[in-house]
């Protein structure tokens, strides 16, 4: 992934589903990091207080992660 001040959000919300997110877009090819900014890092990605997080993608792949995304809630 490149640098992540480039990087664009293209999800924010629940950790578990920003999981599933990043699963699919890595599996359709997209690379995807997930960011917490929360200080709940310090306890667990999947802690109940951790609070939303973003998956990010490099600027390139924003609008193919978006379409994978949307087609992923269509499909849900």
């Amino acid at each position: 992934m490149k640098d992540n001040e480039n990087l664009i959000c293209v999800f924010k919300g629940d950790p578990f589903e920003a999981e599933i997110i990043k699963g699919k877009l890595e599996s359709e090819g997209v690379q995807s990091m997930i960011l917490n900014n929360s200080m709940s890092v310090l306890l667990s990605t999947y802690s109940v207080v951790s609070g939303p997080v973003s998956v990010l993608v490099n600027p390139e792949d924003e609008e193919v992660a978006r379409k994978i995304i949307e087609d992923k809630d269509e499909n849900a």
